[in-house]
């Protein structure tokens, strides 16, 4: 197997260039985290065939963590390694809030760190968890079996998805409303077909979400995964041009009662605000971009222009007042030089944890999105300047809020906003942003912008 870089694997997690220094490296260091070392650890092996189950001593590694000493692929892709599948998702949901701490409050994390406690419960969940997992694995080792695998079992994941559907005792369940959510999040890594696969996940979470009804969702598990899916499905509104569910006031009070673990209540408090926001923006967008085109010589054009207008200058508003709260209950970003020496932003943003990174990126989004419609309606103030600069705002905050297996995914709707407003050298930039994050991301890749 060819490896993709020969330094530590936190400097290769991290994507910037390691010095190699011998037994830790310098730029660990300076990053101020322990150098982890250079054993890849994980591989796969020709499986032999086997009768029975059997538990091996743990291998002991010198420098952090290994996926594990050698996990045979045959085990896996022949359907009979439940125990390897479990040491799977245990090494990927400790690797999955990787570098930010798992009591982290993100929670997409916190999601992936309860595949372990449903895995065996479902069959349908079952195939989604091993297709999911088996891409990641096939991805990080450069194992193109176990990537086939991964498709396979994907195809098979479908097949028991549609017949758990069409069981009404089955198809409102959390085990088959997680399932949708997983094959989402493989399409958006694995990309299989077209850019736009992950939509028409999207749109069945959106469905199965509505269908299941606000009063479904009183558990931890149902509350985690209702938080988790509620960025697609709000994607699938924005990009698919429907007004989005969540849009009101019956769900807004359903999040609201759920607790977000690992955020203070104030914080809690603050992150489903913006979500009441965030819920609101496909409709705006929608309006601006039917009026893009539109004759404003027309009376009805005009009229329109108006009520968006309005809208508008309500939502930043509301978003500003927000802000000042957010603010003032955790610490706003700081700026760095680059660790990388980027020529085009050698001073980056710099967070406290990945929490208000993310919120923060959504915010500068947001804003890009108010100014580019305040411009369109031709509302007086230096429009292009406040889009240049929260566009700048998001490309500053790749370096830290990108990192780690769910870096892309974080930073995915804020660079596609970005990139939407770039000019010829930012736009030149993201496009290597994207190339750098499709490998392991694949629906960034440029081609689907």
């Amino acid at each position: 197997m060819v490896q993709r870089s020969t330094g530590c694997l936190l400097c290769v997690k991290r994507r910037v260039k390691c010095d190699e220094r011998l037994p830790d490296c310098m730029r660990c260091e300076r990053y101020g985290k322990s150098c982890p070392g250079y054993d890849r650890g994980f591989k796969f092996v020709t499986a032999k065939p086997y009768r029975s189950q059997r538990r091996g001593k743990p291998s002991a590694s010198p420098k952090g963590r290994s996926w594990t000493a050698a996990i045979p692929v045959g085990r896996l892709s022949l359907g009979l390694g439940d125990l390897n599948v479990t040491q799977c998702l245990d090494k990927l949901t400790d690797e999955i809030s990787q570098p930010f701490p798992t009591t982290s409050g993100y929670v997409i994390s916190r999601w992936f760190l309860l595949f372990p406690s449903i895995y065996g419960r479902n069959r349908t969940l079952d195939s989604a968890m091993k297709a999911f997992v088996a891409h990641h694995i096939g991805n990080v080792t450069l194992n193109k079996q176990a990537i086939q695998y991964a498709r396979s079992t994907y195809v098979e994941a479908l097949g028991k998805l549609r017949k758990s559907l069409n069981n009404s005792s089955e198809a409102l369940s959390p085990e088959i409303y997680c399932s949708v959510l997983i094959l989402c999040l493989y399409e958006l890594f694995a990309d299989t077909d077209r850019g736009d696969v992950w939509m028409s996940h999207a749109r069945a979470l959106s469905q199965l979400t509505e269908a299941r009804g606000p009063s479904r969702y009183q558990t931890e598990l149902d509350s985690i995964l209702l938080k988790a899916s509620r960025g697609l499905i709000v994607m699938y509104s924005l990009f698919g041009g429907t007004e989005c569910i969540f849009a009101s006031d019956e769900w807004h009070y359903v999040m609201k009662q759920q607790c977000n673990p690992g955020l203070s209540f104030e914080l809690g408090n603050l992150v489903e605000e913006f979500f009441t926001y965030f819920a609101l923006s496909p409709n705006l967008v929608h309006k601006l971009y039917s009026l893009k085109k539109a004759d404003f010589t027309n009376t009805t054009t005009l009229s329109k222009l108006s009520c968006l207008l309005k809208e508008a200058l309500e939502f930043q508003e509301n978003l500003v007042l927000w802000y000042n709260k957010f603010c003032r209950a955790t610490p706003v970003p700081y700026e760095v030089p680059s660790s990388t020496g980027d020529p085009v932003y050698p001073i980056v943003l710099w967070y406290s944890d990945v929490n208000s990174a993310t919120i923060y990126c959504s915010y500068y989004s947001y804003m890009v999105l108010i100014h580019e419609i305040l411009r369109t309606c031709g509302h007086p103030g230096e429009h292009g300047f406040m889009v240049a600069h929260f566009r700048d705002q998001i490309c500053k905050s790749v370096e830290y809020t990108a990192q780690g297996l769910l870096g892309p995914f974080r930073m995915g709707f804020a660079l596609r906003v970005a990139w939407e407003v770039a000019d010829t050298v930012t736009k030149k930039w993201i496009r290597g942003c994207l190339r750098t994050f499709s490998e392991f991301y694949s629906v960034m890749r440029e081609e689907n912008y």
